[in-house]
């Protein structure tokens, strides 16, 4: 033990290679240790001398960079100081003859200095070291802004392991043998149950049209036929109809994830086929998805660009089937950008009449790292590449967002530098423009086959996530720790444009955001904050400590807002099919009664409980000893009291004892009047 911690201190430290003797501490460390005094003690005074006179100045963008590391500095401080108490106190011990108290103090003292070195050494490189992971600038769970959406500020995470593969290797990743479509429309469902809180797919869709008119029009209304929905699809890698490349690399809409948002229109909001329009301004609409969607929904319209320039462009797409059509700008639909002097283009900049003719937008984002540029690609930056410019770019039919590079750099990148934190951001103007953003119903995340996050449920594999809100803002900054806790953005100003939109009606930079030069500055466009770490995912409104973001985990189908309903992650399904099988229920929704299936391999103590969504027990099916075999059993919606239920969703879990191991698993299914 002592000599692990011996060579964990010996590492700050350097040794004299002819006497073995300690000579000081490594000369790049002690360069950032120095670096971490200078910093350190500047950030400490100035807290001092702004924030005490006047504390409101806490919220100024500089102070929310100096107050994490003034806290730091003096924690490393009362770190040391600890330290040097401790070792005296070890050495008093020694000089006594306590040789085992002593010993206890004096590895104290070690560990103590060592973890404060260690920390210090973090700290500083990451200010030396322009190429560390984005670390926010503003402390965990501190919302700003003004939460939106049916339950203020809620997004939904919905992951299931059955999504992606099903065992097979053979043929292309977006084939229905490697991406599930039921589990898709399955996990479709979930997120809008669960955004609304209604269990009713028609209710639901009903309530976020209405919600939206009330705070839009404010008009009770709910969707009417002829009212148009476009949705923006991210096709930045989609530049054929034909996909052939690596879609790790090469990140692309899933078929199956856009499928399941057709049939939801179609099927529970009622919106005809032919009032959807999916659009994309410069790239083309893949035929793996295209063809897929059109299948079962032909009346749905694709407009999209040609970022090949093919001859003859303005006669549409070419011969392809079905109602693939090119985007057209509208004249008349312009946005005016809060800084026209880093923004060329201000009031001529049009964006194309799929957008202007709609009532509602939403925006399916292929979420991402942009490590050269914007830091991130969510829904915001999806919107990006939505406008038309007269005169700087000829190619791509001028849709062509780079004269908005300058405006929106999180990194530098070549000769555009980076945008300091409480600086004009022009995603702000497209976040909050009446047509783009002030349109949005939905914000959609398709994080179906990315492999980057390593953390549980993913552990490596397909990330196999769909996240849905309402809240532009807390959507992103979701979207945003979610990245960044997989090592994947890098440092620099990423969230800067969350901090303007949240705070878009007296934003830290000072710039009046008014995208339609009405007059009217823009409000509050939804809440951001970070959450409490990467292991629990809690944000304010999950802590119960502020109206900030609210998230809610869906894994393999349960819900997970409660402590004990975390069986997920404890056994996960492909950990547990040598032990026991619980299978679906059916029906599932259903109204008197529900079969549960299950199977056993050996024989077992089993236990079969049913659960509310606050974790609170309702009815035990089944407690027992059982041989091995394939069982169903009937549950008839009451509790235990004979009584019955409300309706909603509840969790049926299943726990085994074969003698040698505890397994769970749990599904969740929903009762309806």
């Amino acid at each position: 033990m002592f000599s692990k911690i011996r060579r964990q201190v010996m590492k700050h430290f350097t040794v004299c290679p002819r006497t073995g003797k300690t000579t000081g501490i490594e000369k790049a460390k002690r360069k950032t240790l120095w670096l971490w005094i200078i910093i350190g003690l500047a950030s400490v005074i100035w807290v001092l001398i702004r924030v005490v006179p006047k504390p409101s100045r806490a919220a100024y963008p500089c102070q929310k960079v100096a107050q994490p590391l003034a806290a730091g500095f003096i924690a490393w401080l009362l770190g040391l100081a600890g330290s040097t108490l401790v070792m005296r106190r070890a050495r008093r011990l020694f000089q006594r003859k306590r040789y085992v108290v002593g010993a206890i103090f004096f590895a104290a003292a070690i560990l103590l200095y060592y973890v404060t070195l260690n920390d210090t050494r973090d700290v500083a490189a990451s200010v030396l070291n322009s190429d560390a992971g984005f670390v926010p600038t503003d402390p965990a769970n501190s919302p700003v802004g003004t939460a939106k959406g049916i339950h203020p500020g809620r997004v939904v995470w919905v992951y299931d392991s059955e999504l992606c593969d099903q065992g097979s290797t053979s043929g292309y990743w977006w084939e229905d043998e490697r991406t599930d479509p039921l589990v898709a429309r399955q996990m479709m469902t979930q997120a809008i149950y669960n955004l609304t809180g209604i269990f009713d797919l028609v209710e639901a869709w009903d309530s976020i049209f209405r919600y939206f008119n009330q705070t839009r029009y404010g008009e009770n209304t709910g969707y009417e036929a002829g009212d148009k929905i476009t949705i923006k699809i991210n096709n930045i890698f989609s530049r054929s109809y034909d996909w052939t490349k690596d879609p790790l690399k090469e990140p692309r809409p899933c078929p199956q994830m856009v499928h399941a948002l057709i049939w939801h229109l179609v099927n529970k909001a009622g919106v005809p086929e032919g009032d959807i329009t999916f659009y994309d301004c410069i790239f083309y609409h893949g035929d793996p998805v295209y063809n897929y969607c059109y299948a079962d929904f032909p009346g749905v319209r694709w407009a999209e660009g040609d970022a090949t320039d093919r001859p003859n462009y303005e006669n549409g797409p070419g011969s392809d089937p079905g109602t693939r059509e090119k985007v057209v700008r509208d004249p008349n639909c312009v946005i005016h950008y809060g800084d026209p002097e880093l923004v060329p283009g201000s009031g001529t900049v049009c964006l194309p009449t799929v957008v202007s003719e709609a009532k509602y937008l939403m925006s399916m984002c292929l979420p991402r790292p942009h490590t050269d540029l914007a830091g991130v690609t969510l829904c915001a930056k999806n919107f990006f590449g939505s406008v038309w410019h007269p005169t700087i770019y000829d190619f791509y039919h001028h849709w062509h967002p780079m004269f908005m590079h300058e405006a929106v750099a999180a990194h530098d990148m070549g000769d555009i530098k980076m945008r300091p934190m409480g600086s004009y951001n022009v995603l702000v103007d497209i976040m909050g423009h009446k047509d783009l953003g002030g349109k949005t119903i939905l914000l959609l995340g398709d994080c179906v086959r990315q492999k980057y996050w390593s953390a549980a449920p993913f552990n490596g594999g397909p990330a196999s996530s769909l996240f849905i809100s309402q809240d532009f803002v807390a959507f992103e900054s979701v979207l945003i720790d979610f990245l960044r806790s997989a090592g994947v953005v890098n440092s620099g100003t990423v969230d800067n444009y969350l901090h303007e939109a949240s705070q878009a009606d007296n934003p830290p930079s000072g710039t009046v955001y008014d995208p339609e030069n009405d007059g009217i500055p823009l409000e509050s466009l939804g809440v951001h904050e970070h959450w409490n770490n990467s292991t629990d995912r809690q944000y304010s409104r999950n802590l119960g400590t502020g109206e900030g973001i609210e998230l809610i985990h869906v894994i393999d189908n349960v819900t997970d807002l409660d402590t004990s309903m975390t069986s997920v992650f404890e056994h996960r399904k492909t950990d547990i099919p040598e032990s026991f099988k619980l299978f679906a229920n059916y029906p599932n929704p259903f109204t008197s009664s529900t079969t549960i299936g299950y199977s056993l391999k050996a024989s077992a103590d089993i236990r079969l409980n049913i659960y509310n969504l606050k974790g609170e027990k309702v009815r035990t099916l089944i407690n027992q000893y059982q041989s091995a075999g394939t069982f169903e059993i009937n549950w008839n919606g009451r509790n235990d009291n004979n009584l019955r239920v409300a309706s909603g969703t509840y969790i049926y879990r299943m726990e085994i004892n074969t003698g040698k191991e505890t397994v769970s698993q749990s599904r969740q299914m929903l009762l309806l009047e």
